[in-house]
């Protein structure tokens, strides 16, 4: 009996069905690696886009900064803001092309005056006076987008400007400390005394700019306004149960060094003094508390916490001093200490201001100079000595304020030295007992000079140093 193949076991034609779903596949994943080769250049478009965005947003917090530190107040640049929440854009701070970059950004900023921006910014919410209109504690926050091709990228940074909000010059020579002692050189009975000019009319000089052209250390581009809006010269309040001797009238101690002497040398000490309501002599010069040992030292604090501030130290067995050139002034002079220590320092510009800060040893006998000035020597910014004497033997010429605080301290104005200070000068004495014969402010140009006046455009250049600013605090945001 021959045998028989079940119908059901019949595989003829499954070779055709196999290929067929073989082609399919194979179809399929030769569809799906086409779809994907497409997408992909898109995307990788799309990452390098988003990219560009980052970049043209960091160039935006960049950008926002220049124009944050060549700005004297911040609250100009809040005005218009609804509430500490919402942002504001300044003008000319929109569509921003970004140079060298294709792409644009647009940054807006906001006080840090809403609750919980000390999680943000590190430091107390701006909430006792300010608001969203009003900076008082010199920190805001900044948001830049950046846009490229469609796509958009948001940086949040802080930035915190290390200055005391506030702080303010009475005068065109302050004497705010514990002590205020004065002495003015005069020759003979009725022979001439130091040559010298305090003036608290405010001066300032259109002509300075550019600098090259017209010189901003050349005392005579420099014009007093009108008026006077500051004391010549500021002395510390007496009767005041935080000072070392409350009876003490600290202006006396000023007065003395300006009616010692004969008759004629008195008024010629007296008519070299202008104060507010262009007064002269004694009257212009003033007990004030708007400067102060507390606001000193909140000054001095906030400067040594900044990172960025380089402190040059000057001891007892090698002090420090500044040499300039002989031939002209400059401000790029050298220091040295006489114990090995070389090397030029930047003193600053206008264009450029900078902080120069010296301490010293703590000198008990009062006789430790912590920085002297030999030569032609020229700045802008801010020069602090602290704990230790300044003494010009040289020619200095200084815009903006220049500070010497501290322990047993004062500044010298030597015979035979030229100095002129557009700004502010300060001789702080932090002790009340401090030896008798030991003046805080000591003019002894006899063969020389030296001339001091107020300048807010010379002070404004405080705001200005950019080692006093701090980006911090970078994150990237969401759309």
């Amino acid at each position: 009996m021959m045998a028989t193949r079940a119908h059901g076991l019949d595989e003829r034609g499954m070779a055709a069905v196999m290929a067929l779903i073989v082609v399919l596949a194979l179809s399929l994943l030769v569809v799906a690696f086409l779809a994907v080769s497409a997408f992909e250049p898109q995307i990788s478009q799309n990452l390098a886009d988003a990219m560009q965005a980052h970049y043209a947003a960091d160039a935006g917090i960049e950008w926002a900064f220049d124009q944050l530190v060549t700005t004297n107040s911040w609250s100009t640049l809040l005005t218009g803001a609804a509430d500490c929440a919402t942002p504001v854009t300044p003008a000319g701070w929109s569509n921003v092309s970004v140079p060298n970059l294709i792409g644009v950004f647009t940054v807006s900023l906001r006080n840090d005056c809403l609750a919980g921006d000390d999680q943000i910014t590190g430091v107390a919410v701006d909430n006792v006076t300010g608001t969203a209109i009003k900076d008082d504690n010199g920190v805001v926050i900044l948001t830049a987008t950046g846009s490229f091709r469609g796509a958009n990228k948001k940086i949040q940074v802080v930035i915190r400007r290390h200055l005391p909000p506030g702080l303010s010059f009475p005068a065109a020579v302050n004497e705010p400390g514990y002590q205020s002692d004065t002495n003015v050189v005069c020759t003979g009975t009725d022979g001439p005394c130091a040559n010298f000019q305090v003036d608290g009319r405010d001066y300032a000089c259109s002509a300075c700019t550019p600098e090259t052209d017209a010189p901003w250390y050349k005392s005579g581009n420099w014009s007093a306004s009108g008026s006077a809006s500051k004391l010549g010269i500021a002395t510390q309040l007496g009767n005041q149960t935080n000072l070392p001797d409350p009876t003490t009238t600290y202006m006396q101690n000023v007065e003395n060094a300006f009616t010692s002497g004969s008759s004629t040398q008195a008024a010629q000490k007296q008519s070299s003094v202008t104060g507010k309501d262009q007064t002269t002599g004694l009257a212009a010069i003033g007990a004030t508390d708007a400067l102060n040992p507390a606001a000193m030292q909140r000054l001095l604090s906030t400067l040594t916490s900044n990172p960025k501030t380089q402190i040059l130290q000057s001891t007892l067995a090698c002090p420090m001093q500044i040499t300039g050139d002989v031939g002209g002034p400059t401000s790029t002079p050298t220091v040295t200490n006489g114990c090995g220590t070389s090397q030029t320092i930047d003193l600053g510009t206008p264009t450029n201001p900078q902080l120069i800060y010296f301490r010293g040893d703590l000198d008990p006998t009062s006789n430790f100079t912590g920085l002297t000035i030999n030569n032609q020597v020229q700045g802008a910014g801010i020069l602090v000595v602290e704990d230790g004497d300044l003494k010009v033997f040289g020619n200095l010429n200084w815009h903006g304020a220049i500070i010497v605080t501290g322990q047993y301290v004062g500044v010298g104005f030597m015979d035979g030295s030229t100095t002129s200070i557009n700004g502010a000068l300060v001789s702080n004495e932090a002790v009340g007992n401090e030896q008798p014969g030991f003046a805080e402010l000591h003019l002894g140009t006899m063969l020389g000079s030296a001339t001091f006046h107020y300048s807010q455009q010379a002070l404004d250049l405080m705001n200005r140093i950019r080692k006093n600013h701090t980006l911090y605090g970078w994150r990237t945001v969401s759309n």
